[in-house]
């Protein structure tokens, strides 16, 4: 099983699509398991001649090939614990990853509203788009996907206003390691009520500010796990109130202790962590 990561070259869009990830595996009797972790964007995946199917109670995702398969599409997003994936056979895979607001830009629906649909593709562009997800699978070089997808997401763009929601995804982002990067301070900087905040972020994101923000610390957490820093150290570099908090969240995310997830994880790329 092959993961390739690109990214868009206009700059434009760059804000609102973190990455594309092409995910490919040619041997019809092969059987492949991965896991990967909670993150602050949410991703539309295509698959051509694949049955999948979706348990959100547990959050796994079986994927068996099926020539007679229609292209399908599932939205998959904030998650608040492990993903596990299981395919069985071939797989030819196409995901857009969206940022945290990069949803807001094509549709007035949240994640929560759009992903639960049998079909999330069309739910966001229309019906007169499905021709698309034909022409994209019928270029089976990478680099040709990505420069259709990058065309087709800058035509059917719908800039909306999220600069509250944007101030916040900055300050969240930016001030884990800084003392006193309380919500409430963002609140108060910015003249409004954190129950405003709150419901900003639910109607545009689909997802609250405290979420949003521990999930940015936990992936700032696994871009330290290659260096030499112990974990009581981590825990105080990124505001942890001690080591045992630090480990109670990597658990509640990974389902393992910092040291055994940190011995088992690979990085795909800049930001897909992955375990298999």
């Amino acid at each position: 099983m092959n993961f390739t990561i690109t990214r868009p070259e206009n700059k434009e869009l760059r804000r609102v699509i973190d990455y594309f990830l092409f995910i490919k595996s040619t041997d019809a009797k092969s059987i492949h398991n991965y896991t990967t972790y909670p993150n602050n964007n949410c991703c539309l995946a295509l698959y051509k001649n694949n049955q999948v199917s979706w348990n959100q109670i547990d959050n796994s995702c079986s994927i068996q090939s099926d020539s007679q398969a229609a292209i399908q599409s599932k939205l998959y997003g904030w998650h608040n614990q492990a993903f596990k994936v299981s395919i069985t056979g071939a797989l030819d895979q196409i995901c857009i990853l969206f940022t945290t607001t990069g949803l807001s830009q094509f549709t007035q629906k949240p994640l929560n509203q759009v992903s639960p649909v049998d079909d999330p593709f069309t739910e966001i562009f229309g019906v007169d788009r499905n021709h698309f997800k034909e022409q994209l699978f019928a270029n089976p070089s990478t680099a040709k996907r990505t420069q259709l997808l990058e065309a087709f997401l800058l035509k059917n763009r719908k800039p909306r206003p999220i600069q509250l929601i944007q101030s916040y995804l900055d300050y969240a982002s930016t001030s884990i390691t800084e003392e006193g990067n309380k919500i409430k301070n963002f609140c108060k900087e910015h003249f409004i009520s954190e129950s405003t905040l709150f419901r900003s972020c639910v109607e545009k994101v689909g997802e609250s500010p405290k979420d949003i923000k521990r999930k940015y610390r936990f992936r700032l957490f696994l871009h330290h796990l290659d260096t030499s820093a112990r974990l009581t150290d981590l825990a105080y570099f990124l505001n942890y109130s001690d080591q045992s908090h630090l480990t109670k969240e990597v658990k509640k995310f990974t389902g393992l202790s910092p040291k055994k997830f940190a011995s088992n994880v690979r990085k795909e790329g800049n930001d897909f962590f992955v375990t298999y």
